[in-house]
């Protein structure tokens, strides 16, 4: 059953409601460094490949999660209101949302995957082995987004340890199945994306049973469903901007991708390694930023403003230090960590120089992702868009391609442009708290 996030100690009730989340994000990384694990023993080009997919596997978390947002923080607005039927109501049509988004998702990205690696660069047999890995993934998407969203309906009454089981339990899984289908059966990289997939279909079957079982506060009937055009507008008026968000993301790692892959196969092997260890800690900032939704969403529902932006303070700041803490390790000891995944002196040259910048961005970023999470769960979603726009779009891929192209620096230069996106949206994410109001 759901929490009241209304009441109680504040930094408390950070903790409490998002531990179980950051435990969830990590256990989310799991996914990625799994795959790029067990790919990594088969050859480079095989981790080069998984890389360049990575955009289009962030593009179908970005969106499922965009949706999973929106009704998170459509529903906490009405848990905290106390209305039961609305909550019920927006949970049913925010599954009818990830059903559709995931067909249109699937289908557009069979056909258009092709022609995106082509402008990443990606021919022959490099090309062929992405189309393996993307292609399974793409089959099952609307599976994985109508997941996500169960896992949301749950975060949006304040359960956050049930969601947190379901991934854990699916990671597990993926990371039982990855050896078994890649090298048993000899099934490559597609069998890292088949259990990758299969754990994602688990989640779903899982998390849905036991929303319709009411063991959660929200209640699923669709034997009496209505379709009204309202809870689409509410779960798109903040999950379209909160997806655009992380397209934005996927977008900019598209664009990251391009540019890293100007410097060779062992380049694009670092880059697909070391952002995979990057989510190691940004999810974790992710999962507190989306526990605010709840938190938020439920304050603002009971008219409680101050506690509110009080919330998103204190969780921004946790979550800073947190990061900070995974970025020293990191820092000292990125050879070793980058040869596990892959011993190339190459790629792991490379890994490691990525794994001793990119932490000067975690400093800050915990608290621009804690402001963004505030704004979605306050219904302003467009501020949270502008958040996260700023960091990788506006400011990170142009000073990335100055840096490493044009004044010469190197991978040294794209990994500095990512830094200076992170600060500048750290500026931006201030000022809008500062001077917008969290609410109305």
């Amino acid at each position: 059953m759901g929490e009241d996030l209304t009441q109680g100690h504040i930094v408390q009730t950070i903790i409490k409601t998002s531990w179980p989340m950051v435990v969830a994000f990590l256990l989310q990384s799991a996914f990625n460094l799994a795959d790029a694990f067990f790919v990594g023993k088969i050859s480079s080009e095989a981790l080069a490949a998984v890389s360049i997919s990575f955009p289009i596997v962030f593009l179908i978390i970005s969106l499922g999660s965009g949706i999973g947002v929106g009704v998170t923080s459509v529903t906490s607005r009405f848990i905290g209101a106390k209305k039961q039927k609305n909550a019920d109501n927006a949970s049913e049509h925010g599954l009818l949302i990830a059903l559709v988004a995931g067909l249109t998702l699937s289908l557009a990205g069979l056909a258009a995957t092709p022609h995106l690696f082509d402008i990443m660069g990606a021919s022959g047999s490099l090309k062929d082995l992405a189309l393996d890995y993307i292609n399974v993934l793409l089959f099952f998407a609307p599976l994985m987004l109508m997941a996500f969203v169960g896992n949301s309906i749950l975060r949006g009454e304040g359960d956050m340890i049930t969601p947190m089981k379901v991934i854990g339990s699916a990671a597990l899984l993926n990371i039982i199945l990855d050896p078994i289908l890649i090298f048993g059966l000899g099934l490559g990289v597609k069998g890292a994306a088949l259990a990758t997939a299969l754990s994602r279909f688990y989640a779903m079957v899982f998390i849905l049973y036991y929303i319709h079982s009411r063991r959660a506060w929200v209640s699923l009937d669709f034997r009496n469903f209505s379709f009204e055009f309202d809870y689409i507008k509410r779960i798109f008026s903040v999950g379209i901007p909160s997806a655009l968000s992380n397209i934005s993301l996927s977008v900019g790692m598209f664009m990251l991708t391009i540019i890293v892959g100007f410097f060779g196969v062992d380049a694009l092997a670092a880059f697909g390694v070391g952002f995979r260890l990057d989510s190691l800690v940004i999810l974790p900032g992710l999962g507190v930023s989306i526990a605010l939704v709840s938190m938020v969403g439920q304050n603002i529902g009971a008219g409680k403003v101050n506690r509110a932006r009080s919330m998103t303070l204190k969780a921004g700041l946790l979550s800073s230090a947190f990061m900070s803490f995974i970025g020293l390790f990191f820092y000292l000891f990125a050879p070793w960590i980058i040869s596990v995944f892959n011993s190339e002196p190459l790629v792991v040259e490379y890994g490691t120089s990525l794994l001793r910048i990119l932490p000067f961005s975690y400093i800050v970023m915990g608290v621009a992702l804690s402001i963004g999470g505030a704004f979605l769960g306050a219904g302003r979603a467009h501020l949270a868009l502008l958040v996260n726009c700023s960091r990788i779009i506006l400011f990170a891929v142009p000073a990335a391609y100055i840096m490493a192209v044009k004044l010469n620096y190197g991978l040294d230069g794209v990994w500095w442009g990512i830094v200076f996106g992170s600060f500048t949206s750290f500026i931006v994410a201030l000022l809008l708290f500062r001077y917008a109001k969290l609410s109305g």
